[in-house]
């Protein structure tokens, strides 16, 4: 079996590789912002610790995001690149089990912000890399499987935390996490891409705020950044929300099943993407009306007062978030150009990530509001950047 056939058929097996070695680092980067809480509150009795240990974990992405993208799009092997900022990920992940609660907790924030660090490599560097594994005109499909597994790692580690939690405790959770994203790393790095012919240009012109000022300077692109991270300042408060539904009908257990019916509804989502994806051409059209129409059943949902009519609006608006984040990877990779490609995808990603962790900030301040009004504020967010970004493509 040829790698690339002609350089336009996908390989399966190829794909299969990626999309395994993705899982397990993706679920967990999604699982840690779980794991830190509760193994925060199982050392410390303070859960106000663990929401600064997964501050202190989110938010450096985007302040990394340009050199991990510069290092990445510089180097004739990417994957090693990758490879070895998320096994120094795992190992960062993994440091707290030993820190926490035996030593200052300085030091336990300084390992957590090195594993920021390495954060965009996981999210935005892998998902960069895909086109090369798909060739001409297999994009679409390739970056919807990708979609179609960010929505399986959202789903699997939450879920695989509160397992193996409840079993074993949270400081195995914590280490089993750290475990999958090392076997991840393993996979990243036997993942051999093909040579680009542009690699002795990218590494003379891929510079470290290259793909920043692009950014700044494509209008497609700038429209399509600062709507997606304006939107996630609310989207990112979703699970304080969720917290406030479930205590309000006196169900606060509830509250994770309200999370998890937005991972399925965008599950959906991106198997129906999967299905039959649009062409490149309407990406950037769907990322923003997409992000829109995912607040417009959260603002709904401020309206009602049954606990299950709440989730089936949830599952509705995760729907959306799936033809969203597949179309947002095709009109990266559309919009950028090779030299440059993965900044601009780790610098999209770190922002987003960073503006999530901000909402839920935001979001935390704003929990004695009354739910319905907590629910339009995270509604107001996704559709007026959503509407403002499908304006201005417009008019472009």
């Amino acid at each position: 079996m040829t790698d690339i056939d002609s350089g336009t058929r996908l390989n399966p097996a190829r794909l299969a590789h990626y999309l395994a070695a993705a899982l397990l680092a993706r679920t967990a980067d999604e699982g840690a912002r779980v794991a830190l809480v509760v193994f925060a509150l199982e050392r410390t009795g303070s859960a106000a610790v663990g929401g600064t240990l997964v501050a202190t974990l989110l938010i450096p992405h985007v302040v990394a995001a340009p050199l991990v993208g510069a290092l990445v799009d510089r180097s004739r092997r990417p994957t090693a690149v990758l490879a070895g900022a998320i096994t120094v990920f795992a190992g960062a992940l993994a440091a707290p089990v030993a820190l926490l609660g035996h030593a200052p907790l300085w030091q336990t924030y300084l390992v957590l912000a090195l594993a920021g660090c390495c954060g965009p490599a996981v999210t935005g560097g892998l998902t960069s890399r895909l086109a090369e594994l798909a060739g001409p005109g297999r994009e679409a499909r390739a970056f919807a499987l990708d979609s179609l597994f960010y929505s399986i790692a959202g789903m699997a580690g939450p879920a695989a935390v509160g397992l193996v939690a409840a079993a074993a405790g949270p400081s195995t959770a914590t280490l089993t996490l750290a475990i999958a994203a090392a076997i991840g790393a393993l996979g990243v790095a036997s993942l051999r891409l093909s040579a680009s012919d542009s690699a002795t240009e990218r590494q003379r012109t891929a510079g470290l705020f290259h793909g920043a000022r692009t950014i700044a300077r494509d209008p497609a692109l700038r429209v399509l950044t600062l709507a997606t991270s304006f939107g996630q300042l609310g989207l990112g408060g979703l699970a304080v929300v969720a917290t406030t539904l479930a205590a309000a009908a006196h169900e606060p257990t509830r509250a994770g099943l309200l999370l998890s019916v937005i991972a399925g509804g965008a599950f959906v989502g991106s198997l129906l993407w999967t299905w039959r994806p649009l062409p490149a051409s309407c990406a950037p059209g769907v990322t923003v009306w997409a992000m829109a129409a995912s607040g417009v059943p959260l603002a709904l949902a401020a309206a009602v007062h049954s606990l299950p009519l709440t989730a089936a609006l949830f599952a509705l608006s995760g729907l959306f978030t799936g033809p969203f984040t597949a179309a947002l990877f095709l009109a990266r990779n559309q919009l950028a150009a090779e030299a440059i490609r993965t900044q601009v995808f780790t610098i999209g990603a770190g922002l987003k990530v960073a503006a999530a962790a901000i909402g839920a900030g935001l979001m935390g301040l704003a929990a004695h509001l009354p739910a319905s009004a907590q629910l339009l504020l995270v509604a107001a967010f996704p559709i007026v950047a959503g509407m403002a970004g499908g304006v201005l493509l417009r008019g472009r």
